[in-house]
């Protein structure tokens, strides 16, 4: 194991670039509005200590006509608070030059669009490349000046700009200038900074910029090019109605930049923490030891809860498992692992390998020994390993059960790592303490608790060996859950938050589920509470099957659960690489026989091992999210619960008429909806107002749960 000597910083879990739909170099490729760059150049302004953004990344728009001062504005703000610098106007001068170029007149809009599509524009630093060549100087000439306008006022060309400019500040944010930036490209901006100055003073600027002196006609340019902008249909002269208008005519760029600054930490300070980048600020204790030292008895103990399995005897935990924490209103992750063993072989080298990267994306380790066995030869070994590693380590001497045993502690001294923290791990004894070691060798944590419940949960659930695994890596984008072709190697559920498209998910990995279970299994018995669990605690679920065998009681057991505990389901079938024609057509008339959720749940078909098809499963999941906190208004849905009784009356009952007098959604996540009626309504026709809502409203891949109420009794005197 290798470490630098800057401590990292919590694991940015991402998915892999194979499953977005913009390419790698996106964040290069910023095609902007239409915009030139205002004043002068700009010098290596020192950076603030302070950084904003520790929540969600950041996004500052700054817009304003030409000459406004918005490109030097933008340079030093985003060097001021550390943060990526987007400059729009240049990548719209670049395509510009490209029409030029290609001897394409600026006001043929289609002609415009077809060689801006055509062409390789890209960002480095503070220069410009179209096609590989550094275009810098020439795109701040006359005659790009004279035709940007009219190239990025056409609609083709903004809407081909338009997804990759948003797409780069999704992951990390930034400073964006600009013209209609704040108004038209990204209006849910954090913070939004409309600069102006007057014409004159804009006049100057450009002078001083290109070495113009005839500062009268350059001002008659500008005001032609600001009237010619202010016709177009989304005017870059436009203020966006919760913009900060700044008039710089009398302030030096230092006086602005200082303005905007504040003003963007004054915006960042009052916004929520983003659950996600909260999570990631967090400090990461990995707790690693040889097997059955009591790692994961002690991961129960700090939590408080029993999240990890403990059993007596070695082997039972396997994947590396995060767990937020908290001691003395500090917030940490605990970071659970398997046993370590030397020269490992198979599924123990993957637990090992585990284990390793535990340790390098740790802030702080607890290294676990049994104190009644004292310091073993593999403890020795792994000892060495973690004085190489760089990483700050705390020993922990475990099973130290009563004053008695205290003298087992010194032993441990010849391990290299300082005195030894005696606790017991079952019953308590000097975890506090530990703890209180644990927050002084910690650098400081986040101020707000992340909320996990703000993030969407999806629990990846199947029988045993159907692949669950190994799409829980793919997602994540690299190795968290051991895969082995051998069943049930999963035995914990394994959670991880990741970002996908800039957006926070959580995905538990869980075991897979049998029928039966053999006496003496209690680690399997409890890896499906753990499931069963994880399904109840999730949002949605990716059901799992296995496509290229035939379904079996198993996942119709699971199908029943899911359906009972109101989850929103994708159907994911797995292995779809080995399915043939003959077995395609057994599967459909197998999934309308036996999965109660086939018809109104989503279904993508994947090979996890080779990534076939897992782009369209994350799409599947955002929209059934959406569905599954979708409501429906009251007069709407009364009005079509009306046409559909006028369509097909109630039943009678007994010597009654049943009539629907009111409905309502109760509650969403899942929908929930509930009928007054004079009594119990049909199965069947609770079937038949299912249909006809979904007929009506989007809730694939969401149960709706229906139940009649009869009317509150009147009173009587």
């Amino acid at each position: 194991m290798t470490r630098s000597a800057t401590p990292a910083p919590a694991v940015r879990h991402l998915v892999s670039q194979e499953y977005l739909a913009v390419p790698a170099d996106a964040s290069s490729r910023i095609p902007p509005t239409a915009d030139d760059t205002a004043d002068g150049t700009v010098d290596d302004a020192p950076h603030d200590a302070e950084r904003v953004g520790a929540g969600r990344p950041l996004v500052v728009a700054i817009d304003g006509p030409a000459g406004s001062g918005k490109s030097s504005v933008a340079r030093r703000v985003a060097q001021r608070l550390g943060m990526p610098h987007v400059d729009t106007g240049a990548l719209y001068r670049a395509a510009t030059l490209a029409v030029l170029r290609a001897e394409v007149d600026p006001d043929d809009e289609d002609a415009c669009a077809a060689v801006v599509a055509a062409v390789d524009l890209q960002r480095r630093g503070d220069r410009t490349f179209l096609d590989g060549e550094d275009v810098e100087d020439e795109i701040r000439g006359d005659a790009v000046t004279a035709a940007v306008s009219a190239v990025s006022a056409h609609a083709a060309v903004r809407a081909a700009l338009l997804p990759a400019q948003r797409h780069a500040v999704a992951e990390h944010g930034g400073v964006v200038e600009g013209r209609d930036i704040g108004s038209a490209v990204l209006p849910e901006a954090d913070v939004k900074v409309f600069l102006t100055a007057s014409v004159e003073e804009r006049a100057r600027r450009r002078g001083g910029q290109v070495g113009r002196d005839d500062l009268e006609v350059l001002a008659q340019e500008i005001a032609a090019r600001d009237a010619a902008d202010g016709g177009r249909a989304v005017s870059p002269m436009a203020v966006a109605d919760d913009a900060w208008v700044l008039d710089s005519s009398d302030l030096d760029v230092e006086q602005v930049v200082d303005a905007v600054v504040d003003r963007v930490r004054e915006v960042a300070g009052a916004r929520p923490v983003d659950p996600l980048s909260a999570r990631r600020a967090l400090p990461r204790v990995a707790i690693v030891g040889r097997p059955n030292v009591g790692k994961s008895t002690l991961v129960n103990r700090i939590l408080g809860a029993r999240v990890a399995i403990v059993e007596e005897k070695p082997g039972v935990t396997r994947d590396r498992t995060e767990h937020p924490a908290e001691w003395l209103g500090r917030h940490f992750l605990v970071v659970d692992t398997g046993g370590w063993e030397h020269q490992a072989e198979g599924m123990a080298a993957r637990i090992v390998e585990q284990a390793e990267a535990a340790v390098t994306d740790a802030d702080l380790v607890l290294f676990v020994v049994d104190a009644t066995v004292g310091a073993l030869e593999d403890d020795e070994r792994y000892a060495r390993l973690l004085r190489r590693s760089g990483v700050p380590t705390l020993l922990v001497a475990n099973k130290v059960d009563s004053n008695a045993q205290e003298s087992l502690v010194h032993e441990l001294y010849g391990l290299g790592l300082g005195a030894a923290h005696p606790v017991s791990a079952r019953h308590g004894r000097g975890v506090g303490d530990l703890l209180d070691e644990v927050l002084a060798g910690l650098p400081e944590a986040a101020e707000v608790a992340p909320e996990a419940d703000a993030v969407p949960r999806v629990a990846i659930v199947g029988k045993p060996n159907v692949g669950k695994s190994s799409l829980f890596n793919r997602l994540l984008g690299q190795e968290r859950s051991i895969v082995d072709s051998v069943p049930h190697t999963t035995r914990d559920a394994v959670d991880t938050m990741v970002e996908v498209d800039g957006e926070p998910w959580v995905f538990v990995d869980t075991a897979g589920m049998r029928r039966r279970y053999r006496h003496g299994e209690e680690t399997e018995l409890y890896s499906v509470d753990r499931t069963r669990a994880a399904i109840q605690g999730a949002d949605l679920v990716l059901f799992v099957i296995d496509a290229s065998e035939p379904l079996g009681e198993q996942d119709q057991r699971l199908a029943a659960l899911l359906r009972e505990a109101g989850r929103g389901v994708v159907l994911v079938c797995n292995k779809w690489d080995l399915v043939d024609e003959d077995r395609r057509h057994e599967l459909e008339r197998e999934l309308d026989r036996l999965l109660s959720f086939a018809a109104w749940a989503p279904r993508v078909n994947v090979s996890a091992a080779s990534g076939r098809g897992l782009r369209r499963l994350l799409p599947q999941l955002r929209s059934v999210w959406g569905n599954y906190r979708r409501r429906v208004p009251t007069r709407e849905l009364n009005r079509l619960v009306e046409d559909a009784v006028a369509r097909h009356p109630l039943p009678r009952q007994g010597n009654r008429n049943l009539k629907i007098r009111y409905a309502t959604q109760a509650e969403i996540a899942p929908p929930r909806f509930v009928l007054f009626a004079n009594g119990a309504l049909p199965p069947s026709y609770r079937r038949y107002l299912e249909r006809e809502l979904r007929q009506q409203h989007d809730f694939t891949g969401v149960p709706l749960l229906f139940e009649d109420r009869p009317p509150a009794p009147r009173n009587r005197r």
